[in-house]
């Protein structure tokens, strides 16, 4: 019951006597709890130090009880303030390992990976050091049986899941159904067609990816600790990550595509890529001017553009115009 607290089972054993039947001295309190008198010295000694019983003078030398709801109180801010005093010092120490990574050997700053399950491991070992963000390109092979990833399901609503699927990954039932838990969950989801390589990357400070992007990518793997390799894994995810397309669920609780365009835009965009105005595009498709300008403003966002020229790149790499 007072474990949690701090306290041994042999100190809890002594408290809860001396609660339910009253101060007592340690032979008695040995008797009532049935244990030697030497351990109760030790209990007794245990709770005086933590402020939860006192001693009466001889030649009585009862040990009193300190009232639960004042004892505990005060055990619980004196764990507080340790607790804090660690934080700070482990605050500290980051500080010290970041200003000495310069300085790093190479080994310090990748660790290789292999076996199946020790892989699996260290991708359960990447999202429980995030504090923030999760970045994660997705694609198969898989190393865990499991497709619902259940570290994120616990850390889903603690830290932001950002992920990028493949169109491969999201071809099996079963991963398609675990993307929509995930989605359910909070994670921030987009499509791609393929993806350089897997990957998983807690805020700036650890990242997983696989040696091989094929199934031997179940049974080695490499963790990069901050440096500038993992500063380019960051940007790396962050490129596939603005040229995606945005995933969402349906009515019916499926994960689907936000960013598909309707064919009467694809014909828009064949026709502004060729070089036609927008007057002479809406002419030959039967919209007005301001249509096509509402249109084209709608398609940038869809693709993220910030320009009529990068709509037409984003476009060609999304397969919204056909191949030349």
């Amino acid at each position: 019951m007072l474990e949690p607290a701090g306290l041994t089972t042999a100190e809890e054993s002594a408290y809860l006597g001396l609660l339910r039947q009253g101060s007592a001295t340690v032979d008695q309190l040995a008797r009532r709890t049935g244990r030697p008198t030497t351990q109760i010295n030790r209990a007794v000694a245990g709770l005086h130090r933590k402020g939860m019983v006192h001693r009466t003078p001889p030649p009585h030398g009862l040990v009193v009880p300190v009232p639960p709801d004042e004892a505990i109180e005060q055990l619980i801010q004196r764990q507080h303030a340790e607790l804090d005093r660690v934080r700070e010092a482990a605050h500290a120490l980051a500080a010290q390992t970041r200003d000495r990574t310069a300085g790093r050997r190479t080994g310090e700053l990748i660790e290789i990976v292999q076996g199946q399950a020790s892989v699996q491991r260290a991708f359960d070992r990447v999202q429980r050091v995030a504090k923030a963000t999760m970045r994660m390109l997705v694609a198969p092979p898989y190393a865990a049986a499991e497709q619902v990833n259940r570290v994120q399901m616990e850390r889903g609503r603690e830290i932001t899941y950002r992920v990028v699927y493949t169109i491969d990954a999201l071809a099996d039932p079963a991963a398609l159904a675990a993307a929509g838990e995930h989605v359910r969950n909070g994670e921030i989801a987009r499509l791609a067609p393929s993806v350089p390589t897997k990957l998983a990357v807690a805020d700036r400070t650890l990242a997983l990816l696989p040696l091989v992007l094929t199934d031997a990518a179940q049974d080695a793997a490499v963790l990069v600790h901050p440096c500038a390799l993992l500063d380019a894994l960051v940007a790396l995810f962050e490129g596939v990550w603005s040229t995606a397309s945005p995933l969402g669920l349906s009515g019916a609780g499926e994960v689907t595509a936000r960013g598909e365009i309707s064919d009467e835009d694809r014909k828009l965009l064949s026709l502004l890529v060729a070089g036609m105005t927008d007057e002479t595009a809406g002419a030959r498709l039967g919209m007005s001017r301001r249509t096509v300008v509402r249109r084209v403003q709608h398609l940038m966002e869809t693709a993220g553009a910030q320009s009529r020229l990068q709509l037409g790149w984003r476009a060609r790499e999304r397969g919204w115009l056909p191949e030349a």
